[in-house]
């Protein structure tokens, strides 16, 4: 899939950012090879989880169903080096936006249908549909941790809750991993751990549930988009 010319400057943030945001549809979950992925696919369909953990699961499922919207900023940190800071809006289902503080130039923007990657500086913009990005699972009007990904891990400490996660189709290309402090449950970061061994961490800061977001901040029609419009064409 192309993103024509939309990577300007603070290139290693924005790959980062494209490793996070768009599993499927440009990054994340890309196949490194399909008799790697085919021998992790029977692993991870022989993984049982054990009545904790598993109770562990639907807790989390229970509780970011009940999240209707969240207002966040946000801290990126991959160990790669690479560093942003933005803010996170959340409206349930579908809607997303992560605004990247300059001198990051990087806007994306989920409408409930598409979602938009822009360049601020070129003024460029690419396009997916939004149900191929690794967000959607948990944006999507029925969260669920069992459809299309399989939990890999579940470690329970005193106050926090790790839920590991892999795409059922390309189980070898990437690993998700939801973090959650405990009692009461609240969801507080995730992270990434790409095929070149990669992490990236998304960490909230100051997060609210639950309150008022206008809808116009879900809005793109009024952005300014120059010639270098890209599109996933192999949909």
């Amino acid at each position: 899939m192309s993103t024509g010319g939309v990577i300007s400057k603070g290139t290693a943030v924005i790959r980062t950012l494209l490793a996070i945001l768009v599993i499927g549809g440009l990054a994340f979950f890309c196949a490194s090879g399909s008799l790697a992925a085919s021998e992790k696919t029977e692993k991870t369909e022989r993984m049982v989880l054990s009545p904790d953990d598993s109770a562990a699961v639907r807790r989390a499922v229970r509780y970011l169903n009940r999240i209707s919207t969240l207002k966040a900023r946000f801290i990126q940190i991959s160990s790669n080096g690479a560093y942003a800071e933005g803010e996170v809006l959340i409206s349930r289902p579908g809607k997303l936006r992560f605004d990247y503080d300059p001198p990051h130039p990087v806007l994306l923007i989920a409408n409930g249908l598409t979602l938009l990657f822009y360049d601020r500086e070129l003024k460029q913009a690419s396009f997916l549909p939004l149900w191929e990005t690794p967000l959607w699972f948990l944006i999507r009007q029925d969260v669920t941790l069992t459809e299309n990904v399989h939990v890999t891990a579940v470690v329970q400490e005193k106050a926090t809750i790790r839920i590991s996660l892999v795409d059922e189709d390309l189980p070898d290309a990437g690993e998700v991993t939801l973090v959650f402090s405990d009692r009461p449950l609240v969801l507080t970061k995730w992270e990434i751990l790409d095929p070149q061994g990669t992490t990236t961490q998304v960490s909230l800061v100051n997060p609210q549930f639950g309150v008022e977001i206008d809808s116009e901040a879900f809005d793109y029609s009024d952005l300014e988009i120059g010639t270098g419009v890209s599109r996933d064409e192999t949909r």
